[in-house]
């Protein structure tokens, strides 16, 4: 992350929309406008429909059943994977997504909590049917509908990365520390001799690839190195932007990658032109599950990760205020970048994987 202040602490919650809330909009009884509501009693189609208009823009939801609600909470914390995961080269793509899950899942059991993992992409609000005490959203996007929705509820929500909606600045969330896990594999990269580093990303608006973009460009511009961006469109295969990297006029002798596909997009690119890895190209991608034999990777540690989400949400159920929290990268070193790589010649690599 970079230098910038942290936001504000989290808000006191918001109070759910309730019945009486609806009937004071609306200038009718509680009564009528439960039984609009509920279907049940003597009330016109006209004054329904009215009501649950209103009802609708105000965002009130019927509650829990008292079974689930008895002593307040239901002992169940909510992750939802949010739009982000939809990218193939955003931060819940192969490997992360499930790793994270499964950090938080200790963690939540270890804390006498259990833990669900629910979709919640673009018009899928599914988990809003789970009875949950809180809620995490992995990878936030900008007015990302799940974070929107937890608040209006009044639900306890803590985020895996900041969120970018400035409406969202005062939900709390652990991030990677992506100001130093730039650091570290740019520093990585200049000591086996790289001078032009080149960045291949996506399309993805979450704050991991934006802080990376920043991070990168910033550690260019201090030491006077060129800052070259390549970003593949959306539905563009990985390959066709590793292709236009390589073919630039100044071309990179190093990549970093902001997703493991991606760095195996640039692996097959060089070796379609001939070059050499490490001897003629150092390459470094993002990457979250195993080590990968022919990458060097630098990885953000996501069962930490979702430990940290999870102990963050817990503070937040219990009253407390946290401000957000970092999780330092780590470097997985692979032959990609390996001391001694052999000079002029290709070296075979595998077609890229699907995310």
């Amino acid at each position: 992350m970079t230098g910038t202040s942290a936001p504000p602490p989290y808000p006191e919650a918001v109070r759910p929309v309730g019945i009486k809330d609806v009937a004071r909009a609306a200038g009718l009884s509680a009564t009528t406008v439960s039984h609009a509501l509920s279907g049940k009693g003597k009330v016109s189609a006209d004054t329904r429909a009215r009501v649950r208009g209103i009802a609708d823009a105000l965002g009130y939801r019927p509650a829990e059943p008292s079974r689930v609600r008895r002593g307040g909470r239901t002992g169940v914390l909510g992750l939802v994977v949010g739009p982000g995961g939809g990218d193939p080269a955003g931060p819940v793509g192969r490997g992360y997504g499930g790793a994270l899950a499964a950090g938080a899942v200790a963690e939540a059991v270890d804390r006498g909590h259990a833990l669900v993992v629910m979709p919640g992409g673009p018009g899928d609000d599914r988990w809003t049917g789970v009875p949950v005490d809180g809620l995490i959203v992995v990878a936030p996007v900008m007015g990302d509908p799940a974070v929107t929705e937890a608040r209006r509820r009044g639900l306890a929500v803590v985020t895996d990365g900041r969120p970018p909606a400035p409406e969202h600045s005062r939900v709390p969330y652990a991030h990677s520390d992506m100001e130093q896990g730039v650091r570290l594999v740019m520093e990585h990269l200049a000591e086996r001799g790289a001078r032009r580093v080149g960045l291949l990303t996506g399309p993805s608006s979450d704050a991991y690839t934006r802080d990376s973009e920043h991070a990168y460009v910033r550690w260019c511009a201090g030491r006077a190195w060129p800052a070259t961006v390549e970003r593949a469109g959306g539905g563009e295969p990985p390959l066709d932007a590793a292709r236009r990297l390589l073919a630039s006029e100044r071309r990179p002798d190093a990549v970093h990658a902001l997703h493991e596909s991606y760095g195996e997009a640039v692996l097959t690119a060089a070796a379609e032109r001939g070059l050499a890895v490490p001897g003629d190209l150092l390459v470094t991608a993002m990457g979250d599950g195993a080590p990968h034999p022919e990458l060097t990777l630098l990885s953000r540690s996501p069962r930490a990760t979702g430990a940290l989400c999870v102990t963050l949400l817990i503070d937040v159920l219990h009253g407390g205020r946290p401000e957000p929290r970092p999780v330092p990268c780590a470097l997985l070193p692979g032959a990609s970048t390996a001391v001694g790589g052999e000079r002029g010649h290709a070296r075979p690599v595998p077609a890229p994987r699907t995310a």
